[in-house]
C-alpha cells in the first residue's frame, strides 16, 4: 500500500508540473519570461536563454543588456568578448569586467567585487539584481503571469508600469511561453526554471569575424557618419580636438542625445601640454552638453606619457587599424585580425561617409561584432 501511495503521489506530481507548462491550466509558474522596457523578449525566450535563479540569485543572460541584441539602450550596456573571454558592463562612466575563465570581477579600477557571472551552453548569465544596485539606473522586476513570470529589466525610460505592461503585452507573453515549449521539445532540456548554469568557464569557439571597436575623428561628414551608424544600430567613439568641441557644439549634443561616446583629440606631445588641452576640451564639451569626457587619444605621446595620462583619469584611445592604410572601406574590413579586438579608426572627412558604409557592408559579410567604444571599454583590465 504503501508503494501505491508513493507512486500516486509521484504521478499526481508530474501531472502537476505537466499542467503548469500548459497556458491553459492557468499560471506557467516555473518559466521565466522576459521583457526589456516595453518590450517582449519572444524570439529569446528559449530552454538556453531564459533566466535562472540558483542559490536564491537571479540570473539573466547578458542580451537583456545587450543593445545590439534588444535594441533598447538601458543606458547601461553589456559587451561580450568572444575573445577575451569577458562580459564588460558599463553605464559609460563605471564598469564591472565579469572574466568568464578566471570565474572572477572586478570594478574599473581593478578591485574585486562580490559578483560574478555563470555560463550555460556558451550563454553568459548576469547577476541582475546586483548590477541593478551597483549601477542604480536599471531595475528588475519580477510580475506572476498566467504564462509565467515575466522579469523585467527597465530603464527611467520606460512608458509603462509593470502591471500595465503586462495587461498590454498578453499576447507576446503567451507568444513567448509557446516559444520557450517548443525549445524544451527539441533540446530535451527542462527542470525547475530551466537547467541550473553550469560553473564552468566559457568554451565556445571565438566568432567567424573579427571584433572591433570603432572611432571616427571628426571632419565634415561626422553627422553624416554618425547616422551612418544608428541606422545599423550601432555607435562609435567621436574625437574633436577643444576648438571643435567648441566650434560644433550642436554636433556634441546630437551625438551624446544619440548615445555615442565623444572624446578629446589631444595634439600635445608631452603630458602637460596634453592634460592643458584635456581640461580644455572637457570644460568645451561639458558646456555644450553636460558631458564628462573620459575617452582621448594622444598620438604625440610616447608608452610613459599615455600611461601617466591615463593614469590622470583619461581612457586612451590608441587605435591598431587606420582607415588611411586601406583603399577602400571592403578591404580594411577583410584586413581585420579576428584573432584580437581591433581598435579601428577612420576620419569623418571629405568621403568618410561613404568608405564608412562601405566597411559596414563588409563587416557585416564578414560577421565582425561592433563594440561601443565607452570609455571603462577602453580602461586597460
Amino acid at each position: 500500500m504503501r508503494h501505491w501511495k508513493k507512486y500516486a503521489a509521484a504521478a499526481a506530481l508530474a501531472a502537476l508540473l505537466l499542467g503548469l507548462l500548459a497556458p491553459a491550466s492557468g499560471a506557467a509558474e516555473d518559466v521565466y519570461l522576459m521583457a526589456v522596457n516595453d518590450r517582449v523578449l519572444v524570439q529569446e525566450t528559449t530552454v538556453d536563454n531564459i533566466p535562472r535563479a540558483v542559490g536564491g540569485v537571479l540570473y539573466v543572460p547578458y542580451i537583456m543588456l545587450s543593445y545590439p541584441a534588444t535594441g533598447i539602450d538601458l543606458g547601461v550596456s553589456a559587451l561580450y568578448s568572444a575573445t577575451k573571454r569577458t562580459v564588460l558592463v558599463t553605464d559609460g562612466q563605471r564598469a564591472v569586467t565579469f572574466d568568464l575563465q578566471a570565474g572572477s570581477a572586478q570594478d574599473l579600477n581593478g578591485a574585486p567585487v562580490p559578483a560574478r557571472a555563470m555560463v550555460r551552453n556558451s550563454t553568459v548569465f548576469l547577476p541582475i539584481d546586483w548590477l541593478c544596485e551597483y549601477f542604480g539606473s536599471i531595475a528588475c522586476t519580477r510580475t506572476r503571469t498566467q504564462y509565467g513570470t515575466l522579469i523585467r529589466v527597465s530603464s527611467p525610460s520606460a512608458a509603462l508600469s509593470d502591471r500595465e505592461f503586462v495587461d498590454a503585452a498578453d499576447n507576446l507573453l503567451s507568444s513567448s511561453l509557446q516559444r520557450y515549449q517548443a525549445s524544451v521539445g527539441s533540446s530535451g532540456g527542462g527542470g525547475e526554471n530551466g537547467p541550473a548554469p553550469s560553473e564552468e568557464p566559457l568554451v565556445s569557439d571565438p566568432p567567424s569575424g573579427a571584433e572591433l571597436y570603432l572611432a571616427l575623428r571628426w571632419g565634415a561628414e561626422a553627422e553624416d557618419c554618425a547616422r551612418l551608424l544608428e541606422n545599423w544600430g550601432l555607435r562609435g567613439l567621436f574625437l574633436f580636438s577643444p576648438e571643435e568641441a567648441r566650434a560644433q557644439d550642436g554636433l556634441v549634443r546630437r551625438l551624446v542625445g544619440a548615445g555615442h561616446t565623444v572624446g578629446l583629440a589631444l595634439s600635445g606631445e608631452d603630458v602637460p601640454a596634453c592634460l592643458e588641452e584635456a581640461e580644455e576640451g572637457r570644460a568645451a564639451l561639458a558646456a555644450a552638453a553636460r558631458y564628462n569626457a573620459l575617452a582621448a587619444s594622444a598620438d604625440g605621446l610616447d608608452r610613459a606619457g599615455r600611461k601617466e595620462l591615463a593614469q590622470a583619469g583619461y581612457a586612451l584611445w590608441t587605435p591598431t587599424v587606420l582607415g588611411r592604410d586601406y583603399s577602400s572601406g571592403k578591404a580594411l574590413a577583410e584586413g581585420l585580425n579576428a584573432r584580437r579586438v581591433n581598435y579601428v579608426e577612420m576620419s569623418c572627412g571629405s568621403g568618410g561617409a561613404a568608405f564608412l558604409r562601405a566597411a559596414l557592408n563588409a563587416m557585416e559579410e564578414e560577421q565582425c561584432q561592433i563594440y561601443l567604444p565607452t570609455a571603462p571599454a577602453l580602461s586597460p583590465e
